[in-house]
């Protein structure tokens, strides 16, 4: 009796799947259409059909990989706090706390930019999420501007604490057993309360 046809969808996010695992256990390197095929019990050229390519599978993986690694969002439990400050500082607290268990993912993310950023394919969708990913910080921001009278733009503020949020993803990589969620915190807390106070003296 013939097993269960598997979806052209389904059988590609398997692969997908299968290339993500190898990537984070042996390397993006490692990441071949034979290697995949064999991970996820499929053929060889059943990943060429799929992805067309070596590179066509590896820029999957890419929007695969970007697709939950690059994904802040305002949340409910966010939206509500008064203080457009503490709204920033929650928001950022859920990106920060959340490297430490992405750590593959961020690590992967850094092998695509050192090994594929030069070529375009790959610069421009990496540089399209980051963009996409700092926006999301933007409204936010604009907010803290207003509030704090700040004489910054919501832009420059939302690049600031991005870039915050990138350096601690370097920490993460780096070495684990030194990465402070709340030393971070504390710092732009403290860089924020620092305007409040002098917003407070005009």
């Amino acid at each position: 009796m013939p097993g269960r046809k598997v979806p052209e969808a389904e059988r590609r996010e398997q692969l997908l799947s299968a290339a993500y695992v190898i990537a984070i256990r042996d390397g993006l390197d490692q990441v071949t259409a034979r290697r995949v095929a064999d991970e996820a019990g499929a053929s060889p050229g059943l990943v060429f059909f799929h992805f067309g390519s070596k590179d066509g599978l590896l820029l999957a993986l890419l929007e695969h990989l970007l697709a939950g690694a690059l994904d802040a969002e305002v949340t409910a439990e966010v939206a509500v706090l008064d203080s457009a400050v503490d709204r920033l500082l929650a928001l950022l607290r859920v990106e920060v706390e959340g490297l430490p268990e992405q750590r593959g993912a961020v690590e992967l993310f850094f092998a695509y930019w050192v090994s594929l950023g030069r070529q375009a394919a790959f610069r421009e969708r990496i540089s399209r999420a980051l963009e996409s990913y700092r926006e999301v910080f933007v409204p936010v921001c604009a907010d803290v501007v207003t509030e704090l009278d700040m004489p910054v733009s919501a832009q420059a503020l939302a690049t600031y604490v991005v870039s915050l949020i990138e350096g601690a993803a370097v920490q993460v990589v780096r070495d684990l057993s030194t990465f402070d969620t709340e030393a971070l915190l504390a710092v732009l807390a403290h860089h924020l309360s620092g305007q409040r106070a002098e917003h407070a003296l005009h």
